[in-house]
């Protein structure tokens, strides 16, 4: 007699997440993807329940669902992650090149404007 246990794999399911159009993971019924929850995790270290409070549309279950799959498929959404900020730096490369965006002369110079605007509101 064997002492063996076969055991039968099992599906795994999260019911307050779904899939976009994309195949990217995220909050049912909203537009918030795991990864941006991910993002906010590693960028300020707050645990769900900091980022349940910053986000008070979502229940705490899905926020724990998110974090259950990213512990779950953590290559997939790092990759994501990763692409993301690929595009972000190549958009922001374009937008300088072009002359656009934060690093235009032309918006500096509003901005500064703006402060001094702003300024001068507030001087007695």
């Amino acid at each position: 007699m064997s002492n063996t246990v076969k055991l039968e794999p099992k599906t795994v399911s999260w019911p307050y997440l779904e899939f976009d159009d994309r195949g990217r993971a995220k909050i049912a019924n909203t537009r918030i993807r795991i990864s941006m929850l991910i993002q906010e995790k590693q960028a300020h270290g707050w645990s769900p329940e900091e980022i349940y409070f910053q986000h008070p549309e979502l229940s705490l279950a899905q926020v724990y669902a998110a974090f259950s799959y990213y512990y779950t498929h953590q290559s997939e959404v790092d990759r994501e992650i990763a692409q993301s900020e690929e595009e972000i730096w190549r958009l922001k490369g374009e937008l300088k090149a072009m002359g656009a965006g934060y690093d235009a002369p032309e918006f500096r110079k509003m901005l500064q404007e703006k402060v001094k605007e702003d300024v001068s509101a507030i001087a007695p």
